[in-house]
């Protein structure tokens, strides 16, 4: 899929790969459609990538939230405002996910690649922005980090038939609380208006991740792979007790997506650090 979807995007600022079921997250009732991934492969932001075209070609105007401070707000909307030089992608990558020393995926090539289709696609006027929604020095002391998130998405402005499509780790974007242990997490999608928005889970066939786990960081296993490579596409639960309301298979195993910012350049002085 990654290679398909590169390839497209490099041909055409409005090309698309048609995903099955991917139709129904436009349907005139839902405003925001979140997106949940486990970070660091290459395939789930270029297929989040996919999706924001298949939303713009919905007809719908389109803003996109990605999971990074509020902070980094004015470096993303330089670059977004920029040629994509290489100047302009080495100010961006100064930004705090891109040099930490511990990299989960958010500072990975596959999120240059992202900033780099979502800059294309506002430079055409195909997108109204993209907003970065975790939480940063704005951010009202005590504020959970979850009910940040989604109070960032729901003072989105857009028209009344706007869609907003926010790309987050995935526990942030089931739509029920989840408890581990004696602990439970308020998700954000939890706290969304429930009719008007749509959750769905990224989910790979095995494959490996870029993360940063006890053992070190580097790629790691990403769960076990099926017998058969299953088809792509979004399928729906309407369980009750369903994490999320749909399930994007990739059909394929994923790859780990490497940090953007080699380890050696941790230490560059960052941009919007919390």
């Amino acid at each position: 899929m990654i290679a398909t979807l590169v390839t497209l995007f490099a041909a055409s600022a409005s090309g698309c790969v048609p995903i099955s079921g991917a139709n129904q997250l436009w349907a005139p009732a839902t405003r925001w459609v979140i997106i949940g991934e486990m970070h660091g492969t290459n395939e789930a932001p270029d297929a989040f990538a996919n999706l924001v075209c298949l939303a713009v070609a919905s007809g719908r105007p389109v803003t996109v939230a990605l999971e990074y401070s509020s902070d980094d707000q004015a470096a993303i909307d330089a670059y977004l405002a920029s040629d994509g030089s290489d100047q302009a992608q080495a100010a961006l990558k100064r930004l705090s996910l891109f040099t930490s020393e511990t990299q989960d995926g958010r500072g990975s090539v596959a999120f240059m690649r992202l900033f780099d289709r979502l800059r294309q696609l506002k430079k055409a006027s195909r997108i109204g922005g993209v907003v970065a929604s975790d939480v940063g020095r704005s951010t009202p002391e005590g504020l959970d980090r979850n009910a940040a998130m989604a109070r960032t998405w729901t003072a989105i402005p857009a028209p009344d038939h706007g869609l907003v499509l926010a790309l987050v780790g995935n526990l942030h974007a089931m739509r029920k609380p989840v408890s581990f242990s004696n602990r439970t997490i308020v998700t954000a999608g939890s706290l969304m208006p429930a009719k008007q928005t749509m959750t769905v889970n990224i989910e790979g066939n095995g494959g490996q991740e870029w993360n940063c786990r006890q053992d070190g960081c580097g790629p790691h296993d990403a769960g076990p792979s099926r017998a058969s490579a299953s088809a792509s596409g979004i399928t729906y639960s309407d369980d009750p007790d369903r994490r999320w309301d749909g399930t994007y298979r990739l059909g394929i195993p994923t790859t780990a997506a490497s940090p953007a910012v080699p380890a050696t350049a941790a230490s560059l002085p960052t941009e919007g650090a919390p």
